[in-house]
């Protein structure tokens, strides 16, 4: 009897032994994948925003410097964006693999069931649902106030645009400023300006020189021996005015919002959940939980995603026809529970109380996916029993 014991407990630390050994193996086989969707999808979300952000640059005469930088910042907001979906995509790659492969097939032969083939999904889950979390909470509302303000910045120092010489800039809306040389003196030669601010006039400003004066109402630019042409747009009529001196008020075009309050996605998690008044005075309540409970269930994507692909492919058992249409339904349902957490955040942005649905997709995704695991056990996935009376 002892010895059968003994035996059983070797058995038992051996089945032990093997499953850690193939969630070692199937969590290292979900980071490769990983690291190639997450360093893709990151890379053509950041693409599209930071086009957004070309034209600040330009128009401001900054150089490739200012621009890498905002690129930078703009990272953490997109790789928050694209987590979730690449640690899904991972999944869904490496569990149709190992399907292909027979290997999941094998484990689930030697005793595996779905729940515990969940186990290193759940773990790479949670480790990416970290990761997101520390990006989501901490990074990504700190890079776009950062970001918000160096813009506000480069756009309301006009000044700072006038310096770049042999260039027509867009410091503005509606204003185009080009001027040929910049003298070490501070002095500007050859100056063209050209007003469209007024949708019923347009107004160009030529002068030999100009100088930037600062002045407690603002920037002004001070235009000498020049002209100033105005054109109607009612009846084309053209008018011409020459002039000796001229001041031009370049404070109409700055944004003057220098103490500006920050949008809901610029402030970090105790302010959106713990406002002070000054904060209500802003912004409405609701939009700042909805902000701030968005922000806390964001990561639970990275968990429930994952899961839903493992139980899209493994729950409805071995099929001879392929996992097309499992792929598909996976991708389906995944949409299905973004697109839910979406229309929870817009429903909480209107009602504060309403805050508790933004938990509801996520959880209900990873309460759904273990459900199939644990509850469809499909003929072709029981395990092979040995025929009475045969000895291995």
């Amino acid at each position: 009897m002892p010895n059968r014991l003994r035996r059983r407990g070797q058995a038992g630390a051996l089945a032990t032994w093997e499953r850690a050994l193939i969630t070692r193996y199937v969590l290292r086989e979900l980071l490769k994948p990983f690291g190639f969707f997450l360093i893709v999808f990151t890379g053509v979300i950041w693409l599209t925003q930071s086009l957004r952000v070309i034209d600040t640059v330009v128009n401001s005469g900054q150089g490739a410097g200012v621009f890498l930088e905002f690129s930078a910042l703009l990272l953490p907001a997109a790789m928050s964006i694209v987590m979730p979906i690449a640690a899904f995509a991972a999944t869904l790659y490496t569990v149709n693999r190992l399907f292909a492969d027979s290997e999941i097939v094998a484990m689930i032969a030697a005793g595996m069931s779905g729940v515990r083939l969940a186990r290193p999904v759940a773990l790479f889950g949670l480790a990416v649902m970290a990761l997101m979390a520390v990006v989501t909470l901490w990074l990504a509302p700190l890079a776009t106030r950062e970001m918000r303000a160096r813009v506000h910045d480069l756009r309301a120092d006009i000044a700072n645009a006038l310096i770049f010489e042999g260039r027509f800039l867009h410091p503005a809306a509606g204003l185009t400023v080009y001027v040929r040389e910049n003298t070490p003196g501070g002095e500007m030669l050859g100056v063209f300006v050209h007003d469209q601010r007024d949708p019923a006039a347009e107004v160009t400003y030529t002068a030999r020189s100009a100088l930037m004066a600062r002045t407690d109402d603002g920037p002004r630019l001070v235009m000498y021996d020049g002209a100033a042409q105005r054109r109607e747009m009612r009846d084309d009529s053209l008018s011409l005015l020459q002039f000796d001196s001229l001041v031009f008020d370049l404070s109409q075009f700055m944004n003057g919002d220098d103490a500006r309050n920050p949008r809901p996605s610029e402030r970090f998690i105790g302010d959106l959940l713990a406002p002070s008044a000054a904060d209500l005075a802003a912004t409405a309540l609701s939009r700042l939980y909805a902000e701030g409970h968005d922000q806390l269930s964001g990561p639970l994507y990275a968990l429930a995603l994952p899961l839903i692909a493992l139980a899209a492919i493994v729950g409805p058992g071995f099929s001879r026809s392929g996992y097309a249409l499992r792929v598909a339904a996976a991708v389906a349902l995944a949409v299905g529970l973004r697109m839910g957490g979406f229309a929870a955040k817009s429903a909480a942005a209107g009602a504060a109380d309403l805050w508790p649905l933004l938990y509801g997709p996520p959880l209900l995704g990873v309460a759904a996916a273990l459900w199939m695991l644990a509850r469809r056990s499909p003929p072709g996935f029981a395990r092979q029993r040995p025929t009475p009376g045969v000895q291995a």
